[in-house]
């Protein structure tokens, strides 16, 4: 039978995997040196493993979101341009969500970090051509994980805006989560998602479960991550560019899949916008837009 080992500590999904090892004085010894609050669970293989969990004591509801205007412009009030656009976007797009599924649903993981947003414009390729664009453009948004949560849905929803920015009569097909069509293509993609960025923040600490002779990590939605099937023996810094490189390219195939199955193959090749016209976009081109009808 498979060794599993949780990424997600299962009572409180909010404190991760952090440190691992056979010994469990040597799991107390690194409890004692975290400044975070942790848990500990001993997982009873035949030869033991201990697994250390850090995180926050609580996880807010999707009901104490509450991004007035005047909070978020003094939050986004020193970024560029393109950075406050995406990020008043972002943020309704994350409220229409709550909205449209159960609040319940909804945890805030995190603080909202809206540099992330600027940080991830910088590094899409802007006027390459179309899937590039709108799949690093989605890439990028999700890896700097800005918002408490619903960074993918989020993420694809940026996606199409990119694409109607350069082709505004586009009907995008469903990525609807309540539907057939969301578990037959979307829903994969996602799942892929998720491992590689949970890789790409975690291979030291994947490589030494490894080392202990693990084979499963399971994150929260029962997603599995399967160790003998990624590269861990890299120096950190080395797994955050090769697996957001990655991540990139999946996104890539995943806005290509989009156009394939809305039938315009002819936006294959076409060339994707530059940074200011999905802005421009962005801000003039959605004023009427209910984004609830995205989820």
């Amino acid at each position: 039978m498979a060794r599993l080992v949780f990424y997600h500590h299962p009572q409180a999904e909010n404190f991760s995997l952090k440190f691992s090892s056979s010994s469990v004085a040597e799991l107390r010894s690194q409890q004692e040196r975290s400044n975070e609050s942790t848990k500990l669970i001993g997982y009873p293989f035949d030869t033991p493993v201990y697994v250390l969990y850090e995180g926050d004591s609580e996880i807010e509801s999707a009901h104490d979101i509450d991004f007035d205007k005047e909070w978020l412009s003094d939050r986004i009030s020193d970024l560029p341009r393109a950075g406050q656009v995406v990020a008043f976007r972002l943020v309704e797009l994350l409220e229409a969500a709550v909205e449209v599924r159960e609040a319940e649903e909804f945890r805030l993981y995190k603080d909202f970090e809206p540099q992330k947003i600027q940080q991830a414009l910088d590094h899409v390729s802007w006027g390459a051509p179309l899937p590039n664009v709108a799949g690093e453009v989605m890439s990028n948004l999700i890896l700097r994980h800005s918002l408490p949560n619903a960074n993918h849905r989020t993420g694809i929803a940026m996606l199409q805006f990119c694409i109607e920015s350069v082709e505004l009569d586009f009907e995008m097909p469903r990525t609807h989560v309540d539907d057939d069509t969301w578990r037959e293509w979307v829903d994969p993609y996602i799942v892929d998602s998720k491992r590689l960025i949970t890789i790409r923040r975690n291979n030291l600490r994947f490589k030494q479960l490894q080392e202990l002779d693990v084979d499963l990590v399971e994150r929260k939605d029962g997603i599995q991550i399967r160790l003998a099937e990624f590269e861990l023996d890299m120096h950190w810094q080395e797994a955050l560019s090769k697996y957001a490189e990655q991540h990139e390219s999946h996104c890539t195939d995943f806005a290509q899949a989009v156009l394939e199955r809305a039938e315009r193959n002819d936006l294959l090749d076409r060339q994707g916008p530059t940074k200011q016209e999905f802005i421009t976009y962005l801000e003039d081109g959605l004023i009427e837009r209910d984004f609830r009808e995205l989820f």
